[in-house]
């Protein structure tokens, strides 16, 4: 067997992995083919805004809600892959979730140059989803690889110096993407753009500086433009203005020091792999100064994406799914110094498979209580919750798919509790 054929099959074989994985991974959304679970309530909103769109209204002008357009984009593309039918999103959430992992491959491959590291460094970074996934359909779900792609372009750019203004450019469009989803999904590019920023001028770069500039902000409203002419054509812009802008202020303006607080610490504790591999990344970066210094990013990353996923003060458990790219660096880093230590690829082989049986030990729990909950007609629908008027102008656009009784056991009109 050749090389070109051996790094053929190579890549076939991850592709292969991270497929299996991100399929595994949105089994626990309610939206899979096989679900008897009715979504969360945000999701059912959503949904009903799509179901609404599908029928000739226009978002904020007859229909309204408070995220980005872009969410509702997604919503529309996903009842538009599959006609009456909740399967065409789940299809998105799976390729959304396989594009992230191939985003986290890339990032760690700028940490080891062994495929087999990269590889388990981008699922076990995903491993965190069962804490934060809240049964799927997510805003932050699908920011995930606009955040991902975005932090490799940026992490390559400070491992390398070498400025490409292809990525420059796509990182800003990215981030418009991301900001048009929801507007406090913007931590990678905050962090980042501040730090070669900074950077860039401390050093005086200022033609490297204007430079970027000037392609990241052309990024950015490349797609702020088109979604802004669509809006206005549609009658729809001041609507959108005031709902994103003005409702979102206050949603965010009522946060005190100590629901801040709270908030960030709640989500420290919660995330106990992204704790340990930060701590880890943080010792060893201390003890080996051979180790490249653009890794101490890792933890500015982290804190200001903590910072504001806390902001609003509310601490909803599916903001978390943001610390997910935050792992990816740390992770990559102690799994290829375990490599390293390993005198040979048999040794760290046989470590992985050991501490991997034990990390499925013990997420069994989670498995039972997330994917099998799903397709199972037993249980409480503790998520359900919201209008019901909202299930059911999705329920008769998708065939009836739930049971008038599951509809009146599970969904909450929490505005006459």
């Amino acid at each position: 067997m050749n090389i070109k054929t051996k790094k053929m099959l190579a890549r076939f074989l991850i592709a292969a992995g991270f497929i299996v994985a991100a399929i595994f991974f949105c089994m626990a959304s309610t939206l899979n083919p096989w679900s008897e679970k009715l979504p969360h309530l945000d999701s059912a909103v959503w949904l009903r805004c799509a179901v609404e769109m599908k029928q000739g209204k226009v978002i904020y002008r007859d229909v309204w809600d408070h995220k980005g357009p872009i969410l509702f984009a997604i919503q529309v593309l996903g009842l538009t892959i599959t006609p009456h039918s909740l399967n065409g999103i789940w299809l998105l959430e799976c390729l959304f979730c396989f594009t992230t992992l191939w985003s986290f491959y890339l990032t760690a491959s700028l940490v080891s140059h062994n495929k087999l590291v990269c590889f388990l460094a981008a699922v076990c970074s995903m491993h965190p989803v069962y804490y934060f996934f809240q049964e799927g359909n997510c805003v932050e779900e699908w920011a995930l690889p606009l955040i991902g792609f975005s932090l490799y372009y940026f992490a390559k750019y400070m491992k390398t110096g070498k400025l490409i203004r292809r990525d420059i450019f796509v990182a800003g469009f990215l981030m418009g993407c991301s900001f048009l989803l929801n507007g406090n999904l913007i931590a990678v590019w905050i962090c980042y753009a501040l730090f070669i920023s900074v950077k860039q001028l401390w050093q005086k770069q200022f033609q490297e500086f204007k430079c970027c500039a000037i392609f990241f902000i052309s990024g950015f409203l490349a797609v702020s433009t088109i979604v802004m002419l669509i809006l206005f054509i549609q009658g729809a812009f001041g609507s959108f203005i005031n709902a994103y802008f003005g409702f979102n202020y206050g949603y965010v303006s009522g946060v005190t020091l100590e629901s801040f607080k709270h908030s960030v610490l709640n989500f420290v504790f919660r995330d106990n792999w992204l704790v340990y591999s930060h701590m880890i990344l943080f010792f060893l970066l201390v003890h080996d100064r051979n180790i490249k210094g653009w890794l101490w990013s890792a933890f500015f990353y982290t804190g200001i994406t903590l910072i504001l996923i806390s902001v609003s003060g509310r601490g909803y458990v599916h903001y978390g799914l943001q610390l997910l790219p935050c792992m990816i660096i740390p992770m990559a880093v102690c799994i290829e110094r375990i490599r390293a230590w390993c005198s040979n690829f048999k040794e760290f082989l046989l470590i992985i498979i050991i501490v991997g049986i034990m990390v499925v030990r013990f997420e069994v729990l989670h498995y039972e209580q997330l994917i099998r909950w799903t397709i199972s007609t037993k249980g409480d629908n503790y998520y359900a919750g919201g209008d019901p008027e909202n299930y059911t102008i999705v329920n008769e656009w998708i065939g009836n798919r739930w049971s008038e009784e599951a509809l009146k056991k599970w969904v909450i009109d929490e505005s006459v509790e």
